[in-house]
């Protein structure tokens, strides 16, 4: 079965199969919780077991085009660059009154819901307030906040919450070829967030990256400021290199257009496509780099800080580093590391709000040294 191949979720999972084989399915859903945690694998399984004769079997050719995303039934709608253009949510509200294709019911998933414009909302709450029978919403987002109350009110919110260790560990074991330090360090450098913890196992370069942060951050006690500003620099680096193989992969695609197969004006409007999607793409991978580089900081000194005051030692994330996180903690204070921290958490909201790369990774390097050092 679909759900059983997702990991943790027990009681989100229990409550929706519930649901299926019940018959008693909300025409929407809000599914909340941590950004990664799984949310969306869910609100896919939980199509295919809307519209599999076996709830969701996950071998039969329902389940695996809805897995794949190929299902005429079910759409999932994702943003465009920052924001869900209200253009889409105008055509399901038009789509959602046509018959199904082939199923009984209609799903959309709309991810990172909280990124419609207002006008995209009140579009879609008007569909919600007289929904079609044969249809189901599932709105996906980590920031409920965002949405309109009218639109929370008119759906079932599902929570979600990070994975507990042991359970994401055994997971990691099962389904990588992975040591089990290495799987316990995922864990921890992760907190318990799916997705976070795949890509950490799936891309080496991750543990490298956080080992370039930690060191510039015990450099920064002796660094002047044109070697801070070139160690920001050299972390910009490693945030960036990700979004330079990323370019790189779309320019494969553009040039595999050029085979003969296509037309001139069909391979202009293809290229067209994939430069706009790159340019989102790059975005994305920027800013989620730059959120990594800061959460490391941010986690690097709370692991200071309590060694420092004395706490227990399995509450460190970086526990492969506890010799480097004893030293630092002999020369650093608590009222320092709490203002710190604070400042990097203000970092991170601007990392969110689109402040460039470079400013908030040299900010937040010259800060840290200036609250830390001065």
């Amino acid at each position: 079965m679909l759900f059983d191949d997702v990991v943790g979720h027990s009681a989100a999972k229990l409550s929706l199969q519930r649901a299926v084989e019940q018959g008693h399915i909300n025409h929407a859903y809000l599914f909340t919780g941590p950004s990664a945690v799984g949310k969306f694998i869910v609100a896919r399984a939980f199509a295919a077991a809307m519209l599999c004769p076996d709830n969701g079997c996950g071998e039969c050719n329902v389940c695996r085009r809805v897995t794949l995303e190929k299902h005429p039934d079910v759409t999932v709608v994702r943003p465009a660059g920052k924001n869900i253009p209200v253009e889409k949510i105008r055509e399901i509200r038009l789509d959602a009154f046509r018959k199904p294709s082939e199923s009984d019911i209609k799903v959309y998933i709309i991810k990172n819901a909280e990124r419609m414009w207002e006008e995209g909302a009140s579009t879609l709450l008007k569909v919600l307030e007289e929904p079609p029978g044969n249809v189901v919403f599932i709105l996906v987002t980590a920031n409920p906040g965002a949405l309109l109350p009218t639109i929370l009110s008119r759906c079932q919110e599902i929570r979600f919450t990070r994975i507990p260790p042991d359970e994401l560990k055994e997971y990691l074991l099962t389904t990588r070829d992975i040591a089990p330090e290495r799987a316990d360090l995922v864990v921890r450098l992760t907190g318990g967030v799916l997705g976070r913890a795949l890509d950490w196992c799936d891309e080496p370069w991750r543990l490298t990256r956080r080992d370039n942060v930690i060191r510039a951050a015990r450099a920064l006690g002796r660094a002047d400021l044109n070697r801070t500003l070139e160690m920001a620099s050299e972390l910009l680096r490693d945030v960036r290199a990700p979004v330079d193989e990323l370019v790189s992969r779309y320019q494969d695609k553009k040039d595999g257009l050029a085979d003969g197969s296509l037309d001139n004006r069909t391979v202009r409007l293809l290229d067209k496509d994939l430069d706009e999607e790159c340019r989102r793409e790059q975005v994305k991978e920027e800013i989620r780099g730059v959120k990594e580089f800061l959460s490391t900081l941010s986690w690097w000194y709370r692991d200071i800080l309590i060694w420092g005051e004395g706490g227990d030692v399995s509450l460190l994330v970086n526990r492969d580093l506890e010799d480097e996180i004893a030293s630092e903690s002999e020369f650093l204070n608590e009222r320092n590391l709490l203002e710190c921290i604070d400042m990097i958490g203000e970092s991170m909201r601007a990392a969110e709000q689109n402040i460039p790369a470079q400013l908030n990774i040299e900010s937040t390097m010259l800060g840290v040294q200036g609250v830390l050092y001065a």
